[in-house]
């Protein structure tokens, strides 16, 4: 008689079998940095990787500009390969809440949505347990949400002096380090300094960065790549030239980095 090997069957871990409900969203951006008033397109897509279908699924999308603020971005366009995504904004938080039917296991939605921007943000796409309210929970919580950074980029602006000359300025938000010349065109400057500060910040205090020639002429590479791009955040670049006798000459730089 042939005896017949055992055969033992193992159970996966619980992190290996496939959850009943998940409902996963992604969303990838045309850009991440937008001359100001121009448009970016998202593409959202829900997958059910869940084994049981889900008879509706409801999905919000919205921006916001730091600090819970709504970015003045509004939705220019939205399609959808399934449901509709009507704009529901209110006041100055602009959003799409999409009705996307019912979705069976390993099936998925794609959303396109074109937003003018404005405002820097994050773009985020959530899920919803229904269209009223947010807070969506399934057996994986990790994927319920997908947000992406885009920066509305806009030229640095130049007060004070005239008398101090710059050139080598980013044309827009500063994505890297940039060499910053400038001249001071009175006589009798004996020293140049320029100097960083975040946001407004006045002179003095907050100060990141400080470079002093002697001289009218200065040339320094302004360390923007060590600035941290956050949402709404301006930095300020004071060039102040020193003279022997009388009020000092100053320059400011207000910029963004991308």
């Amino acid at each position: 008689m042939i005896a017949i090997a055992s055969i033992v069957v193992m159970a996966l871990p619980a992190s290996a079998q496939a959850a009943r409900f998940d409902l996963g969203i992604t969303q990838t951006a045309s850009a991440k940095v937008v001359d100001k008033g121009g448009t970016a397109t998202y593409t959202i897509t829900v997958t059910n990787f869940g084994s049981e279908a889900y008879e509706a699924v409801y999905v919000n999308i919205f921006s916001l500009k730091g600090e819970g603020l709504g970015a003045a971005n509004p939705y220019r366009s939205a399609t959808t390969t399934q449901g509709t995504c009507p704009d529901q904004t209110v006041g100055t938080y602009h959003q799409l809440v999409c009705t996307l039917g019912p979705l069976a296991s390993g099936a998925s939605v794609r959303i396109v949505a074109v937003v003018e921007v404005d405002d820097s943000m994050n773009q985020i796409a959530a899920l919803l347990p229904n269209p009223y309210e947010g807070g969506f929970n399934d057996d994986n919580n990790a994927n319920n949400e997908a947000i992406v950074r885009t920066t509305a980029s806009v030229p640095p602006t130049v007060s004070g002096s005239k008398k101090i000359k710059l050139s080598g300025l980013p044309t827009g938000c500063a994505p890297g380090d940039f060499i910053l010349r400038a001249k001071a065109t009175a006589k009798g400057v004996k020293k140049m300094r320029a100097s960083l500060y975040l946001g407004l910040n006045a002179e003095g205090e907050g100060g990141t960065w400080e470079k002093t020639v002697r001289g009218d002429h200065l040339r320094v590479k302004v360390p923007a790549s060590r600035l941290a791009p956050e949402l709404g955040v301006f930095y300020k670049l004071k060039v102040k030239a020193k003279r022997g006798g009388g009020k000092p000459l100053t320059t400011t730089v207000t910029f963004q980095p991308c």
